[in-house]
């Protein structure tokens, strides 16, 4: 399975990838542009299924239109987590990683979860 993971942030949106179980950053997008990037991603990465963190409703309606299944979980501490995971990068690198790798906290959660929920 192909998993897209979504940190939904006030002006970036970050994106991991999973192909399986393990969860890897992908890129840090715009918010403005987020859906289109998402959808040109989906088909790319042939991605069968979202995760995404809290995020407005309005988001939620247009990744469901994207036809494919959204899952929507607690991202209480991903950004927090995802600090912690970059901390031996520089503050520029850590600036531009920090939503994808908190994207990356979520998704990986997420496939944790569903592995020891089966």
């Amino acid at each position: 399975m192909h998993y897209l993971g979504l940190d939904y942030g006030e002006s970036h949106v970050g994106v991991a990838l999973a192909e399986g179980n393990l969860a890897e950053p992908l890129d840090t997008i715009s918010r403005k542009s987020a859906l289109q990037l998402i959808k040109q991603l989906v088909v790319k990465h042939q991605i069968e299924e979202l995760v995404v963190g809290e995020c407005p409703d309005q988001f939620l309606n247009d990744l469901a239109g994207l036809g494919l299944p959204v899952h929507t979980v607690d991202e209480t501490l991903s950004s927090q987590d995802a600090i912690q995971m970059l901390l031996h990068t520089t503050k520029i690198r850590r600036k531009n990683l920090q939503h994808a790798a908190a994207a990356t906290v979520i998704l990986q959660n997420w496939l944790d979860f569903q592995d020891t929920s089966s």
